[in-house]
Formats: C-alpha cells, sequence, structure tokens
C-alpha cells in the first residue's frame, strides 16, 4: 500500500507543550488495511512522513501493547516465516468502531484549522494590505 497523504513537520516553535500526536489513529488505519507487524507499521508511518527516532520506536510497541490490551487489536506470533518470530497485528470490531471515532475527530480538527486558518486570512492579511 502507498498512500498519497504526507505529514508536514511541526515547526519549530510550536507553541507549548508537544504537538499532538494521532499514533492510535495511524496504527488502526494501517492494521485496518492489512494485518502487520510492528517494523512494517514503523516502515508505514516513515512513508506517510511520521518519524519516530530510535529511543521513541519504543513508543509504537508500546502503544500497540495498551491498544491490544484495550481490545482494538488482537495479536499472534507468526512462526511461518524465517528468522525471529513477530508478532501480527490485527484490528477488532472495537479497533474498527474506534478507528471511525478517530476519522470523526479527525474531521472535526481538520474542520477547525480550516475556520481558523480562513479567518486569520481575512483579518490578518486584510491588515497586510491596507
Amino acid at each position: 500500500m502507498e498512500s498519497q497523504i504526507k505529514i508536514k513537520g511541526w515547526c519549530k516553535e510550536y507553541p507549548g507543550e508537544r504537538p499532538p500526536r494521532f499514533l492510535r489513529a495511524f496504527l488502526l488505519f494501517f492494521i485496518g488495511i492489512e494485518e502487520s507487524h510492528g517494523y512494517d507499521l514503523i516502515e508505514k508511518l516513515k512513508k506517510m512522513g511520521i518519524h519516530y527516532e530510535n529511543y521513541e520506536l519504543g513508543y509504537v510497541y508500546k502503544t500497540l501493547r495498551s491498544m491490544e490490551k484495550e481490545g482494538l487489536i488482537k495479536s499472534k506470533w507468526n512462526l511461518q516465516e524465517k528468522g525471529n518470530a513477530r508478532r501480527i497485528y490485527a484490528i477488532t470490531k472495537a479497533g474498527r468502531d474506534n478507528l471511525d471515532k478517530w476519522a470523526e475527530i479527525l474531521t472535526n480538527l481538520r474542520d477547525s484549522i480550516n475556520s481558523f486558518l480562513s479567518e486569520y486570512e481575512r483579518i490578518y492579511k486584510k491588515e497586510q494590505k491596507d
């Protein structure tokens, strides 16, 4: 699966705490398309422009374990491939429902951002012209 979506990096001057992360939404999205193992999911995140430093990669696996405990995904060990056994993740019904909720939340966030930018351009761009 090759996504056309690319996430832009946050500006260095981002005020306040770290920018929001939507890791759960992305993981559910990818796992909903096809069962995947952790490394594969990290590679898919990278292709979309979401990069984790080596010291942060554990966060992805911690999130997967948390999502499994919550019943959003399930896993099994893939012992059929050569090499190390890999945990393969699949989405559950609860995970699909949660993904739908994420889509609603992100749609609302997009609409709020678009509203802000529209007002910003209307007010501040007008001032610059005057």
